[in-house]
């Protein structure tokens, strides 16, 4: 019996495409960029290279963004990292599905969770821009534990708040590593959020359960818990 919902936060619960759509927007205020090159080609290059990259490091992001031509004269790595993180700072694009679906889990008496990686003003600030701060029995930023995905220490904290046995819990996230591999390690049933398209770790095992959305999960869960 699935008893408690799970999610990851970027690429799961909001839109970052639609973000880094905005962040594009941007660049001209930071950056030197070509002749030539509109917020179109940007925002296009910025996704391209996220959908590729962002389970890795964002040097192989950066490296792409210089290598492809945007730039009349290329930002550093740190300068580019630090003007990002300030853009999400300031700019998150919600799923408009995201808050009714966990609302109807949790009046459907399902448990809900958000495991996160990374520092806790960030991600709090993105959980606030979204308006998700109410939408969870608990929320763990792992910069505020010093353990992160995929090692299981936030997920077995996450069951012992909830009060219930990793088997009764999906994990639900977009990183195969993280998110999917983590989880199952830690005795969680993982669901693959496919939001960046491409499962780009041949070594791990893909889940039995995928969906496109999390707006799935509601709908998931009560197949689950019927058979």
């Amino acid at each position: 019996m699935i008893k408690a919902a799970i999610f990851d936060l970027d690429h799961t619960l909001f839109d970052r495409y639609a973000t880094l759509a905005e962040v594009a927007k941007k660049f001209r205020t930071q950056f030197d960029v070509a002749d030539g090159v509109t917020d179109e080609r940007i925002t296009r290059e910025l996704v391209w290279a996220d959908k590729q990259y962002v389970h890795f490091h964002w040097r192989h992001i950066h490296k792409h963004l210089v290598d492809c031509g945007l730039f009349s004269q290329a930002p550093s790595f740190e300068e580019y990292r630090d003007f990002v993180v300030s853009c999400f700072y300031k700019t998150a694009i919600p799923f408009d599905f995201a808050i009714p679906m966990l609302d109807g889990l949790r009046k459907s008496g399902i448990k809900t969770g958000l495991i996160t990686n990374g520092a806790h003003d960030l991600q709090y600030a993105k959980i606030n821009l979204l308006g998700l701060q109410d939408s969870f029995d608990s929320i763990i930023a792992t910069g505020d534990i010093g353990v992160h995905k995929p090692e299981r220490g936030p997920f077995d904290i996450m069951a012992a708040r909830l009060q219930l046995d990793a088997k009764e819990m999906l994990y639900i996230g977009d990183n195969p590593l993280n998110d999917v591999e983590g989880a199952r390690l830690a005795g969680y049933i993982p669901v693959w959020v496919k939001t960046t398209g491409t499962w780009v770790f041949p070594e791990i095992e893909k889940p039995e359960l995928q969906v496109e959305t999390v707006e799935e999960i509601p709908a998931l869960i009560k197949k689950l818990n019927k058979a």
